[in-house]
């Protein structure tokens, strides 16, 4: 199907982005990569009367690497892919978003519109929430930050006014401590969407991080699984134990999840730990 008709605004300037979304107000929306946008207009579930396309904006298209990583708006899940910054922080980053799609999609859609789409099922929100991070925001009233896990309110909803666009997404200078991680997802066929998705971290102070993906409302944290794993120098639970410890976290946390959904999501679990324990990165 054709896109149905808009007018098109390519600022050069933040300011001038920030000016266009304050005049245009809800009639308007932001187009970096339009992976999820431009297929929603093909279908008419949206019908913008304008996009202001902000990959001209050049301080939108910076990845930072140093003293905190920073992500643009603009900057793409390749841009990422090829960040050839060393550590295993980078290496997490990289091998996330070497498992997005194919090629093409990498090419085009962008971390942070990820998080403002906010569809559960999609990468980004899982690992930069489970790294604590903070989305930047703009308008002409100003620049807030919240965090991630704040800024997500449920199931293709996100914490951004009208007039504001979001410019970055930013990790606490404690993620590049990272010792270790594993991660699992599970796609009926490659490229698709993960039915489920885990990931395990394991923090500069031993402490550990369960998290799962593809699950609705959003990203959910498995703190009783963490707490079972050892710091250091001790033994890793069976990998039944781990994934009955997600199983039973999974089903308090979402009473209404299918069970076979469930356990499939525990599945990924352990072995995401199983993964992170053994020092595999990728």
């Amino acid at each position: 199907m054709k896109l149905p008709p808009f007018a098109l605004h390519v600022p050069r300037t933040l300011d001038e982005a920030l000016a266009l979304r304050a005049a245009l107000g809800s009639d308007a929306k932001v187009l970096a990569g339009g992976q999820s946008l431009l297929p929603m207009m093909r279908y008419r579930m949206l019908r913008p009367y304008a996009l202001i396309d902000i990959t001209r904006v050049v301080s939108l298209t910076r990845l930072d690497t140093t003293p905190v990583v920073r992500i643009g708006a603009a900057v793409t899940h390749a841009d990422v892919e090829r960040c050839t910054q060393a550590g295993v922080l980078f290496d997490l980053l990289r091998a996330h978003a070497a498992d997005i799609a194919f090629l093409p999609v990498r090419g085009r859609g962008t971390v942070v519109g990820s998080l403002v789409h906010a569809d559960p099922a999609g990468d980004w929100p899982l690992l930069l929430t489970a790294l604590d991070a903070t989305v930047e925001l703009g308008s002409l009233r100003g620049r807030r930050a919240v965090a991630l896990r704040d800024f997500i309110r449920g199931a293709m909803d996100s914490d951004v006014q009208v007039d504001e666009i979001a410019l970055a997404a930013t990790l606490p200078e404690r993620a590049s401590g990272l010792l270790r991680w594993g991660r699992c997802k599970l796609m009926h066929r490659a490229g698709e969407f993960a039915s489920a998705s885990a990931l395990a971290l394991q923090g500069a102070d031993g402490r550990w991080a369960c998290w799962l993906g593809a699950i609705d409302p959003g990203p959910l944290a498995l703190p009783a699984t963490a707490a079972r794993l050892p710091a250091a120098g001790g033994a890793l639970p069976a990998r039944r134990d781990i994934a009955a410890s997600a199983l039973d976290e999974i089903l308090a946390a979402r009473p209404h999840i299918d069970p076979l959904a469930a356990s499939r999501h525990a599945q990924a679990m352990a072995r995401a730990v199983e993964q992170a324990w053994q020092g595999v990165t990728a």
